[in-house]
C-alpha cells in the first residue's frame, strides 16, 4: 500500500501518500462499515449507529470507538438537554441524543 494515515494536526489524522499517485490511480477501495439513510434525525441517526454497532466484532467495534470525535458534539447534547427543559417530546429526542453522543460523534466525524 502507498498510503499511510498520519496525524495531520488539529484536523486529526490523514490519508497521506507515500509516493506520487497519478490522476485516476486507484488508491484505496473500502466498504462502510456503517451506512444510515440520509433522512434520519440526529436522534434516530444515533439509534441506528447503535444498532448497526450491535452486530459488529469485538475488533470492528473498537476500531470504530477509535475514530476521531466531532468537536461540538457533547456540548451540542448539554445544550439540547437545557433547551428541552420545558417540552416532554423534545426532552425524551434530547435525551436519546445524550445516551448515544459518543457515537453520534464518531459517526458524524468520519461520514
Amino acid at each position: 500500500m502507498f498510503v499511510t494515515v498520519k496525524n495531520v494536526g488539529e484536523a486529526g489524522r490523514g490519508l497521506v501518500a507515500l509516493k506520487d499517485i497519478k490522476v485516476g490511480e486507484l488508491i484505496i477501495r473500502d466498504t462502510a462499515v456503517i451506512a444510515i439513510p440520509a433522512n434520519l434525525d440526529v436522534w434516530e441517526a444515533g439509534e441506528e449507529i447503535v444498532k448497526q454497532l450491535k452486530k459488529m466484532s469485538c475488533t470492528e467495534k473498537e476500531k470504530f470507538y477509535n475514530l476521531t470525535r466531532k468537536d461540538g458534539i457533547n456540548q451540542l447534547c448539554d445544550d439540547l438537554m437545557e433547551d428541552a427543559s420545558g417540552d416532554t417530546k423534545t426532552h425524551s429526542k434530547a435525551q436519546k441524543i445524550i445516551k448515544n453522543c459518543k457515537e453520534i460523534s464518531i459517526f458524524f466525524n468520519n461520514d
